[in-house]
């Protein structure tokens, strides 16, 4: 009973040590993602030539969380200023993807319900735009 026990333990402590590690690297890695990714597209979208998200800086957004970072495109979400906006004023945009798990044995930790459900980020520049 007592050597049946220690096994159990071991596996499970084991399990955590080798792939626990993992799983936020995983989580971190995506959240760096979209947090760079909508550095650069806010930065085009603020530029003088565009002055709010076009189409064609969302679909790069989705482009390359998809290609190059391997996420699913259903996942990938985005809420942002999409008319055009004169010199002075704010443009602001919200990119957010599915969340991945943080922890091996979620039961275990009480994290069931607080892990979230998305990953959200927010950013926010003034537009360079000269509408006339």
């Amino acid at each position: 009973m007592k050597a049946a026990l220690v096994e159990m333990l071991s596996v499970y402590i084991l399990l955590l040590l080798l792939f626990q590690p993992i799983l936020h690297d995983i989580y971190s890695t995506r959240a760096n993602a979209v947090e760079m990714v909508l550095d650069s597209a806010i930065q085009k979208a603020a530029n003088a030539d565009n002055g709010r998200f076009t189409p064609e800086i969302i679909d790069e957004m989705r482009y390359t969380l998809e290609h190059t970072f391997l996420l699913d495109g259903a996942d990938i979400g985005f809420i942002g200023t999409t008319v055009l906006t004169p010199r002075g004023e704010y443009i602001e945009g919200t990119l957010y993807v599915k969340s991945t798990p943080r922890w091996l044995f979620h039961s275990m930790f009480g994290s069931q319900d607080r892990d979230p459900q998305q990953i959200v980020r927010y950013a926010k520049q003034m537009s360079e735009a000269m509408v006339r």
